[in-house]
């Protein structure tokens, strides 16, 4: 791993953070990554980034992988999410942000409970704009980066999970209102029904929650 020396010309360089789980929802999760906090429902505190100044923009996005639940998240009570490219056809409902690569350096250090310092844990941001995929070292939990767009002159990315070996589980219903919130952010016009029925697809859901509890959840969420 290197050191980010030139701080102006990394914030010079932007990418489109594109997101699916609990990071959908901007003021209640993704600006803990950004500004630090705690987010709503979890236990676990986000030092934040370096630069703390919020995205420059935001838009919805939607990707052909699978959105699914795995493992466990101490700080959420439950699995959290990830994407993988599945045997189907597969749309996964996102938002993206556009960051400075400096941030979404950070952001990726946080999610996977490293300490945000001067580390270049990243590629290159000309790595990040020419490549498909790359997998960070050590093996972390969102170690697999995925550029799924390019929007403009940047490149639009996202992370997840390269391990296999993680047991399908079902996500709290802190997590999954989050992300919920989330979804009703970034798609407005999108139904009770319409969200449940999303869900209700994705492995860790499906055959998990049961579909009362499931919308019981989805109407809660604020």
């Amino acid at each position: 791993m290197t050191l980010i020396t030139a701080r102006g010309d990394q914030r010079s360089k932007k990418i489109w953070y594109a997101s699916y789980g609990s990071n959908l929802s901007y003021q209640k999760r993704f600006m803990c990554y950004i500004a630090g906090g705690t987010p709503a429902g979890a236990t676990k505190r986000n030092p934040g980034c370096r630069d703390t100044t919020p995205p420059i923009e935001q838009r919805p996005i939607t990707f052909e992988l699978e959105l699914y639940f795995a493992g466990y998240a101490r700080s959420w009570g439950g699995a959290p999410a990830f994407v993988k490219k599945g045997t189907e056809p597969s749309t996964t409902y996102g938002r993206m942000y556009l960051i400075t690569y400096e941030q979404f350096n950070d952001v990726v250090l946080q999610e996977n409970n490293m300490q945000v310092d001067d580390t270049a844990f990243v590629p290159a941001f000309e790595q990040l704009v020419c490549d498909d995929e790359h997998e960070l070292p050590a093996g972390r939990l969102y170690g697999h980066l995925l550029r799924v767009a390019t929007e403009g002159e940047w490149p639009v990315i996202t992370f997840t999970t390269s391990r296999t070996n993680l047991p399908i589980r079902a996500p709290s219903e802190a997590y999954l209102k989050i992300i919920v919130s989330g979804l009703r952010e970034t798609y407005p016009t999108m139904t009770t029904y319409k969200i449940a029925e999303y869900l209700s697809h994705a492995e860790g859901v499906r055959g998990l929650i049961p579909r009362d509890r499931l919308v019981s959840w989805v109407e809660g969420a604020k």
